[in-house]
């Protein structure tokens, strides 16, 4: 009678692995995904995009009276690890593009009861940032482009200040996420237009 029980037992314990399995793989899979590209959440109309933000060196930043250039934005928080080691390569892509018409901005999510200009100032200087940093403690800006808090978060906008595909998602390891970067500022330095900035890479 007792063999039964045991073999029963045993039963229980290798379906309940086989689900807590299942289920680590499913979170994980997705966790890998939401640190690539983003397509589901929908961005505003080009045209109802609007980026203006004050730095922390004083200045507004109005992406409408930057037409000419073709724009990186970042989106980031200074509590996002993987958003630290973005930055050290956006200054490293800052500089590969320095002769041509490309601004890099970035801007900081973070809340100002969390986060004084001033140690966000610290932040920068730590950090050995050249390009300028904004902030959108509200998250409203944000909130134009994406419904989600997956950060860093990255759009584009081209000559003619149109938001442009595709929008980028996390941070992979530098050199390819700095392939990726390019690959996106060669296109629109190249072409000088859009695609449908719903598209995700």
């Amino acid at each position: 009678m007792k063999r039964p029980l045991a073999t029963f037992y045993v039963a229980v314990a290798v379906a309940a692995a086989t689900v807590g399995l299942v289920s680590w793989t499913t979170t994980t899979t997705t966790a890998a995904r939401a640190s690539q590209s983003e397509g589901t959440s929908m961005p505003p109309p080009a045209s109802d995009a609007v980026i203006k933000l004050r730095g922390i060196d004083g200045k507004t930043y109005d992406i409408a009276e930057m037409k000419g250039n073709i724009l990186l934005v970042s989106f980031g928080a200074t509590w996002c690890s993987p958003c630290t080691t973005e930055l050290r390569a956006l200054e490293e892509l800052k500089s590969e593009y320095r002769d041509k018409p490309v601004r890099f901005l970035w801007v900081s999510l973070d809340r100002r009861e969390q986060l004084t200009d001033d140690g966000l100032r610290d932040f920068v200087h730590e950090n050995k940032l050249s390009f300028p940093v904004l902030r959108d403690p509200t998250q409203l800006t944000f909130a134009q482009f994406s419904t989600r808090m997956r950060l860093p978060y990255v759009i584009f906008f081209d000559r003619e200040g149109r938001l442009a595909a595709p929008r980028h998602t996390g941070m992979a390891q530098p050199e390819l996420y700095k392939k990726i970067i390019r690959e996106n500022l060669d296109k629109l330095l190249k072409t000088g237009g859009t695609d449908n900035a719903d598209d995700a890479k």
